[in-house]
């Protein structure tokens, strides 16, 4: 098979008009859709994430039990809404969890510390540091050192 060099006309007219028309079909659809369905599904998912971030700065000062407890009911309520969409036309109740209640507030305890006697024991005196002994005079090592006999060869 030969390979041709492509045509002038296909490389200068073809390919900027279809990317033109693609550039203009695509800046047309949103404007065009904004009236239509996908505004309502688009309105719907903004809301939905609205609800989650409103849950998400509600859930913030909750401890760890709180979390727990969050997550499993979250759990339950995605299976329950998972079983009426497998059984259409029963409709399940919701399950709830308990609730803790308040605990009340520790009170504070006035803490003090007694105060400990110090009492140190009796010295009679410092006793004496014995003298250390003097250390002896390194001998001062030759400046010549003998030679070395040769090592005998072997037999």
């Amino acid at each position: 098979m030969h390979r041709y060099r492509p045509s002038r006309f296909r490389a200068r007219v073809l390919v900027p008009s279809a990317l033109v028309a693609v550039i203009l079909t695509a800046a047309a659809a949103p404007a065009g859709a904004a009236d239509g369905e996908t505004a309502a599904s688009l309105r719907e998912r903004v809301a939905a994430a609205q609800q989650k971030v409103e849950k998400r700065r509600a859930a913030a000062p909750a401890g760890p039990i709180d979390d727990l407890l969050s997550g499993i009911s979250a759990t339950l309520d995605s299976l329950l809404k998972s079983l009426a969409g497998l059984l259409p036309g029963v409709t399940l109740p919701p399950i709830t969890l308990p609730v803790l209640p308040d605990l009340p507030a520790v009170p504070e305890l006035p803490i003090t510390i007694p105060g400990l006697p110090v009492t140190l024991p009796p010295v009679d005196g410092v006793p004496e540091i014995p003298e250390i002994p003097e250390i002896p005079e390194i001998p001062e090592v030759p400046p010549e050192i003998p030679e070395i006999p040769d090592v005998p060869a072997l037999p």
